[in-house]
């Protein structure tokens, strides 16, 4: 998950918050409709822009909540929004170690009641792996204190989770095999660099397939558009010659022969004009061959 990194005022840098593997798609049991997160994490107040989005925004509340050294009481939830927030001694951890210390509350979660263990708390690690919180912004702040300089951390979730009925927690996510049960609008499976977990996310390749050497694939249509010297559905077949008696078919990367020529190239002059006949029985006018270089992919 690519973020932005607020440094200074008004820049923006990616920078991935956490070491890999993804923690989001490590959960266990493993998650079905896990959402990827959308994601702004905020260094003190940045400039912003409505412009910019919702991860911004959310960013911009965070960065102001982390502003205030969390005094006074915290945001309240709210469907549409969920807080964590934490106050840490100065020089012990950025944005990724905070990540890392509210997802390691996972381990005294227990997935089959919803509830943590014994007095534990787990909730900023419920909130963290909320299946439908598809977009987070963070804010972080360098505090003075009595007891020595300490730096304030505060993110904001959209929409927000730790929903309870009756006063029942509701679980977090669905249980399942990875990306099972994403919904039509997020289809795609965002795969960590070792191929494990997954997170639903917006497909970047709906086709689910590429063109080679160098054709370009139309989204709209699922078909590659091939440069020059090659054809074939994923551009894979080099055509190489010219046809001397005939024409060129380039979706087939073939010459269509004069009658009397043959040959890949149709070079050659045929002994029998009628060298195959139709199931028909009519005598052909021309004779085809295919010169190229295609491979199992068609």
């Amino acid at each position: 998950m690519g973020l932005a990194t607020g440094i200074g005022e008004g820049t923006c840098t990616p920078q991935p918050p956490w070491p890999h593997p993804y923690p989001l798609s490590k959960v266990q049991p493993p998650a079905a409709n896990m959402q990827k997160l959308v994601s702004l994490l905020a260094a003190g107040l940045v400039l912003w822009s409505p412009l910019w989005g919702p991860p911004f925004e959310l960013g911009r509340q965070a960065g102001a909540r982390a502003a205030s050294c969390l005094e006074g009481p915290a945001p309240p939830p709210a469907p549409q929004l969920g807080w964590s927030e934490v106050l840490l001694p100065a020089g012990a951890g950025g944005f990724g170690a905070v990540l890392e210390l509210w997802f390691a509350e996972g381990q005294r979660y227990d997935y089959r009641t919803g509830r943590c263990a014994g007095n534990a708390t787990c909730r900023h690690y419920t909130q963290l792996v909320w299946a439908t919180a598809g977009q987070l912004g963070c804010g972080r702040h360098h505090c003075p204190g009595p007891r020595g300089p300490s730096e304030a951390f505060a993110c904001a979730y959209s929409p927000g989770g730790n929903w309870e009925v009756a006063g029942t927690p509701i679980l977090p996510y669905k249980q399942g095999p990875w990306c099972s049960l994403c919904t039509a609008g997020l289809s795609g499976c965002f795969k960590s660099w070792d191929h494990s977990g997954g997170l639903c996310e917006v497909p970047r390749n709906p086709c689910r397939m590429s063109c080679r050497n160098s054709g370009r694939l139309d989204m709209s249509s699922c078909q590659c558009t091939c440069p020059p010297g090659y054809t074939g559905r994923y551009c894979q077949v080099r055509c190489s010659g010219q046809c001397l008696h005939g024409r060129f078919r380039k979706e087939e990367c073939s010459c269509l022969c004069d009658a009397g020529y043959g040959g890949a190239e149709c070079g050659s002059e045929s002994t029998s004009k009628a060298s195959f006949r139709w199931d028909v029985g009519d005598p052909s006018s021309f004779t085809s061959f295919a010169f190229g270089q295609p491979d199992n992919q068609g």
